[in-house]
This record gives structure tokens, sequence and C-alpha cells, in this order.
């Protein structure tokens, strides 16, 4: 069963890979939907204000937020797209418990060296000569638990297995990258994978 569901989901992001490698856009509405807030320039998707494109192995290209979600100042070197602006939450950690007290898994952007389930993320600037962090890839995202924060300030959108749920989410807590800004980010990361 496991090696079924397996081929199933590598075959899938395989055909979603064939289908969006190199495309260029024509309209904002394409971009917003990779990234709430991207709009087409020059048939090039563009990151908004205060974020970076950089090219992700599992999506094409994902936007790293420059501020910092819970304190709105700029944030760490290394952090992963999700969630939006407290992607060092969940870069993985160089130890068993995983916890942000641990070294996190430097690799190379060029290379992507980082295990399974993972991606090398090119940071928002280079650490011991490396310049990226291993994050959570489109499947693991996906595949992560919903951090849902009854004092939570701000909506975002979750993948429960089956479909996208909105949740409060609060930026100071613990979260996991299963953490979208919009349902059409959600289902364009998660539902339609397997669509």
């Amino acid at each position: 069963m496991k090696t079924a569901l397996l081929s199933l989901i590598l075959f899938s992001c395989h055909i979603w890979a064939v289908k969006h490698q190199a495309k260029k856009c024509t309209e904002d509405r394409e971009c917003e939907e990779i990234w709430p807030g991207s709009t087409c320039q020059r048939a090039r998707c563009r990151c908004p204000e205060n974020y970076v494109r950089r090219k992700s192995p599992s999506r094409e290209w994902v936007c790293l937020s420059v501020n910092d979600a819970a304190t709105g100042q700029v944030g760490p070197p290394l952090t992963c797209p999700l969630p939006d602006g407290a992607g060092y939450q969940v870069i993985l950690r160089g130890s068993s418990t995983n916890n942000l007290l641990s070294p996190p898994v430097l690799c190379s952007s060029k290379t992507n060296d980082c295990e399974t389930g993972y991606e090398c993320i090119q940071g928002l600037s280079p650490v011991d000569g490396l310049d990226g962090a291993c994050c959570p890839d489109q499947i693991t995202t996906c595949a992560h638990p919903i951090f849902d924060h009854e004092s939570g300030t701000l909506e975002r959108w979750g993948f429960d297995g089956s479909e996208c749920v909105k949740f409060k989410w609060d930026p100071e807590k613990p979260s996991s990258a299963n953490n979208f800004k919009t349902k059409l980010q959600c289902e364009s990361y998660c539902v339609n994978i397997f669509a």
C-alpha cells in the first residue's frame, strides 16, 4: 500500500513539474495562484514588496519574506517560505528533537543536498559558506499538521488531507509549514498536486 501511494505521489509530482516547468506567465492571476501578491511582469512572476524570489525544486519558485511575521523587523538570514514570515520555525534541524535551539541543516541551493522530504531554499544571505537551508518540500509541507491557535489573530489556510480549511495563526507560537495566506495558495500547493 505504501509503495502504491508513494508511486502515485511521485507520478503526480512529475506531471505537475512537467506542466509547470519554465512556464511564462501572461497575467497576474497565474502568479497569485503560486504566491499571494505576486504579479506577472515581462512574462515572469515577481514576488510582492518585501519578498525575494527563490528557486524551489518542488514548486519551481517561492517567495521568502524579508520581514519576521511576529516583529515586523528584518527576519533571520535563513528561512523557509512557509509559514510566511516565520519559516525559520520549520527549517530542518540537526538533532533528533528538531527544536529551534538546534542548529539548522545548511545546504547549497546549487546541489539541493537535503534529505528526502526537504529541499534547499536559498536564504536571504549565506551562512558559513552555504547559501541555503533545508525546508519542507511541497509534499512534506502538505503532510504537516495544522497548528490552529485559538489566540491567533491572523486568518490562514491549511490542508487537512482532503481539503483546505481555515484556521487562526499566532506567529509568536510554534507552527508548521502547512500554513497558507490564501485558500488559493493552499489549493495550488496541496489539493491540485493530487488532482
